[in-house]
């Protein structure tokens, strides 16, 4: 179970360091720009490829539940002093598939950077390497669910655990062959790849978050603070919408 264990430590590294990522780079283009709008337009375009695929995501799996899509925005806009990345409207539908579709950027995310790990070749030419490290630069950094995606995953956790709670109950157990092919060579080598390869991104968020501190520390500046609002106000924003007829 370490492997597994390993894995999902990775992926909570990397969100909590695609957030401390944002807030510097944000803190960086304001003490470049001194300019707050400036800054949230160049967050934008930097991570647009990103919010594609993160809303793209969204839309796909919800075509696939068949829950309705209304407007999709890839183009960042400002809604006062905030930014709205980008967004697609879903219809309302049962806490699972919404919970489906909120996590929908997290596994088209892990998709992406593993299949690109896992077939990637050292003798490929350096500007494909260069393209491989942006892209796991902008999954890696977009592919969270915002507080937004992730209605209705409470409901479906509480009714999970309580058909376990019930099936214990009644004495109902798992085959443990079914848990033995958890630990199967095959599920134990992907994953210890997987770990390796998941490293990646992480290292490179480390880079941009370390190469920052170390030059907000030898060019002391004053925009820790209006970034940082910035930083927290750039986050997709994925709505819904009652479809009517």
């Amino acid at each position: 179970m370490e492997y597994l264990a390993v894995f999902i430590a990775e992926l909570l590294g990397l969100f909590f360091l695609s957030q401390l990522v944002t807030r510097s780079l944000s803190t960086f283009f304001f003490q470049v720009t001194k300019s707050k709008h400036a800054t949230v337009q160049l967050l934008s375009f930097l991570f647009l490829p990103g919010v594609i695929v993160h809303e793209l995501a969204h839309m796909l799996v919800a075509s696939i539940l068949f829950v309705p899509v209304g407007e999709i925005e890839f183009m960042p806009k400002l809604v006062g002093d905030s930014v709205k990345l980008g967004s697609v409207s879903i219809a309302k539908t049962d806490p699972l598939r919404r919970a489906l579709i909120g996590f929908a950027p997290v596994f088209l995310g892990l998709v992406i950077i593993l299949g690109s790990l896992f077939y990637f070749s050292p003798s490929v030419s350096s500007w494909l390497i260069v393209v491989l490290l942006y892209v796991l630069f902008e999954v890696g950094n977009t592919m969270f669910s915002s507080k937004k995606d992730m209605e209705g995953t409470l409901e479906v956790l509480v009714v999970v655990f309580l058909f376990l709670v019930l099936g214990y109950v009644l004495g109902i157990r798992i085959d443990i062959s079914l848990v033995q092919k958890l630990f199967s060579k095959e599920v134990v080598a992907f994953f210890t790849k997987a770990d390796v390869l998941l490293s990646l991104p992480i290292v490179i968020d480390c880079v941009i978050w370390g190469g920052q501190n170390l030059l907000a520390v030898l060019n002391p500046g004053d925009g820790g603070k209006v970034s940082a609002d910035t930083a927290s106000a750039c986050n997709n924003s994925d709505q819904t919408y009652n479809k009517r007829g």
